[in-house]
């Protein structure tokens, strides 16, 4: 099994410029951030409950085919929300200009394209947030919050992974709940 679904981000970056190709910066952030979570909360959390029962867990879905994370890289609390440094600088470098999406083949099996299905229909629902809407909503999660350093914005802390995804499965459950 592999470690994360994406081993390299940029077949993620090539697919979500594929699906909005004016996608700037701030949404590129906000939306690999936004991804993240809910994948790991979700698809991420399948078998990975370290409640020593797997057996008990969804036995038609195979457990081992999802790895815990969506991709490796680091997030960082930065003034404007959660940042990808190397994605940034490789956007402001022009570094994914022209990627080919290359999803449907690299990720063909069907647990993959439920997986790429999921990840599409939350990029439609933050379609109908601005950029800066986007920010305000990663500021309001708690794992930036205790993150971000308001007295030095520019400390660049990373994000606790495992703690962002833990209260996206709160966040989740809540939602259920309702």
């Amino acid at each position: 099994m592999r470690e994360y679904f994406f081993e390299d981000i940029k077949d993620l970056i090539a697919h979500l410029k594929h699906i909005d190709p004016d996608m700037g910066p701030i949404r590129l952030q906000k939306t690999l951030y936004f991804l993240f979570a809910f994948y790991g909360a979700t698809y991420g959390s399948i078998g990975n409950e370290n409640n020593g029962n797997k057996d008990e867990l969804l036995s038609e879905v195979d457990s081992d085919f999802y790895p815990k994370q969506l991709f490796a890289n680091a997030l960082e609390a930065w003034q404007y929300g959660p940042v990808i440094r190397d994605v940034y600088f490789g956007n402001k470098n022009d570094e994914y200009e022209g990627l080919s999406d290359q999803t449907g083949e690299k990720y063909s099996k069907r647990n993959e394209q439920d997986v790429i299905f999921f990840l599409d229909g939350l990029v439609n629902d933050m379609k109908e947030m601005s950029d800066f809407a986007l920010v305000d909503r990663t500021h309001q999660d708690k794992a930036w919050k205790d993150k971000f350093d308001a007295v030095n914005p520019y400390a660049s802390n990373k994000i606790d992974k495992q703690a962002l995804v833990q209260e996206y499965k709160e966040k989740i459950k809540a939602a259920s709940e309702i």
